[in-house]
């Protein structure tokens, strides 16, 4: 019986039709709905800071329950080691520097950008929305609005709507980003229209029209004025993210639903609510941890309590490592060299937790070379949706995985980016980077005008620290994988067109 509710899901009709024939229909009533999918991508959290993967001082109960119920993978990776091109790359399966526009394969995006993911693209949501889906997504979303630099004061369209979601709350870039306020659908949640909103990131246009840093009560990257009704309070973001999140489970409880939740959490500046600080003894950030732990035991709660629990694929992860390297002891991105920004695994390797109960085994582990861009393919296989040949070009169905099932076209190799815009590649435990010199991304000194290349080659399975250059002993396996670099780099896709 259950058999059959997943091959309809997964729409193999004439295999439903033999295993019909076999043991006879099955009654209207016993039918499920597709499973729920909920993806959570914290914000600037380490892999080592969760205490599924080695956490002593930080305590992160919820996650850790996730991982001890699903699966753990040890080998995950932000498809960059900043946060705008990861998101690009969740929402779309593909690498965001394959995109010339700024934010996606340099840096991140300001709030004044225009909408980064082009209307009419195959996305992750409107892959759940065509399965027939309700979607949203709650939290930050850094992925810009409109044509043209946003006005705050009107409509903010096209945006998260008008690529595949049904529902939006959110904050437009960061928080430490101005306009320091909540957007709800195309609109700015509490906004005087007697107050407007003025914002630019350019000093001498602000000196100009006495724009200041200063905004919600502290000082932000750019300048803002007006909106005063409008400004959110840093101490309440998580919460006010957690509530929106509850809302709309219960809003969707009777229909399948897809949620992309994006906490604040622990992105700068850190600035946990007091019920939070001196929770860990390690400072605001990792106090933070435990605001995100919270929250998300919160929606754990919410989805057992509307019954929701067992039919709830849930993902966790972070959309880059995190920025600090050592606090009082405990080590954000665990045994592994670098941070936010860089090349080194520190910047992209993250946590990922899945779990499914029922469908994923309890407590397993997987050392399988996965990203975030994978996302997309993996949700469209939950939803049973076939992907078009042209659609996510750099995501790979993790589904068998996570099922425990044989995965005949696992990741073989994944390029990730720094927050300069600097690539890198991994093969199996092998890391290549063309260029030490830009490394350390935004900690990277300027190169000089015709400084040669240095590249660099490491074995993880051996030196998890990249202490260690084979560059010299390994000459011809290093060539052969900057060749394969540079083919991804000119190629259209680089998963196999029947995914």
């Amino acid at each position: 019986m259950l058999l059959l509710k997943y091959l309809r899901r997964a729409r193999w009709p004439l295999l439903v039709t033999m295993l019909t024939a076999l043991i006879g229909p099955t009654p209207a009533a016993t039918l499920v709905r597709p499973p729920n999918v909920l993806i959570i991508v914290s914000d600037d959290v380490g892999w080592g800071d969760l205490g599924c993967y080695g956490a002593t001082k930080t305590k992160t109960p919820n996650l850790d329950r996730l991982a001890k119920e699903g699966m753990r993978f040890t080998d995950a990776h932000a498809s960059a080691s900043v946060c705008t091109p990861t998101r690009y790359s969740l929402l779309t399966g593909e690498y965001s520097w394959r995109k010339n526009t700024p934010g996606l394969n340099k840096g991140v995006a300001n709030a004044d950008a225009p909408l980064l993911i082009p209307v009419g693209s195959t996305t992750l949501p409107g892959i759940m929305k065509k399965a027939g889906y309700r979607t949203g997504v709650i939290g930050k979303w850094h992925l810009g609005f409109g044509t043209t630099r946003p006005d705050y004061n009107q409509d903010l369209a096209p945006g998260p709507l008008e690529i595949g979601f049904d529902e939006f709350f959110g904050l437009p870039a960061t928080n430490d980003r101005v306009p320091t306020v909540y957007v709800r659908g195309h609109r700015v949640v509490g906004l005087d229209p007697a107050d407007p909103i003025g914002y630019t990131f350019d000093p001498k246009v602000a000196a100009a029209g006495g724009l200041v840093r200063w905004a919600a009560g502290r000082e932000r990257i750019g300048f803002m004025s007006g909106g005063k009704a409008a400004l959110w309070n840093d101490e309440t973001i998580a919460d006010t993210f957690t509530r929106e999140v509850v809302g709309f489970l219960e809003r969707n409880k009777a229909q399948p639903f897809f949620l992309y939740f994006a906490p604040h959490d622990v992105h700068a500046p850190t600035i946990p609510h007091p019920r939070f600080v001196g929770t860990t003894g390690l400072g605001n950030r990792a106090d933070m941890l435990s605001e995100l732990d919270w929250s998300v035991g919160e929606v754990m709660k919410t989805l057992e309590r509307l019954g929701l629990a067992q039919d709830t694929l849930i993902i966790f992860s972070s959309d880059n490592g995190a920025h600090p390297t050592h606090e009082a002891g405990h080590l954000p991105n665990g045994p592994w060299r670098g941070k936010k920004s860089q090349l080194w695994e520190g910047g992209h390797r993250v946590p990922f937790l899945a779990r499914w109960p029922g469908h994923i085994a309890p407590d397993t582990t997987s050392h399988d070379l996965v990203c975030l861009v994978d996302l997309a393919a993996t949700a469209a296989a939950v939803a049973g949706e076939k992907l078009p040949d042209r659609a996510a070009p750099d995501s790979f169905n993790l589904l068998p995985t996570l099922l425990g099932q044989p995965q005949p076209t696992k990741r073989d190799s994944l390029i990730v980016m720094s927050g300069n815009g600097d690539l890198a590649l991994r093969q199996g435990p092998w890391k290549y980077l063309p260029d030490l010199a830009v490394a350390d991304g935004w900690s990277s000194a300027a190169k000089k005008p015709h400084q040669p290349a240095k590249p660099a080659l490491y074995d993880l399975s051996t030196d998890m620290g990249e202490t260690k250059n084979l560059i010299h002993q390994q000459p011809e396996f290093a060539q052969r994988l900057a060749e394969h670099l540079e083919k991804a780099q000119s190629a259209k896709s680089t998963r196999p067109p029947s995914l």
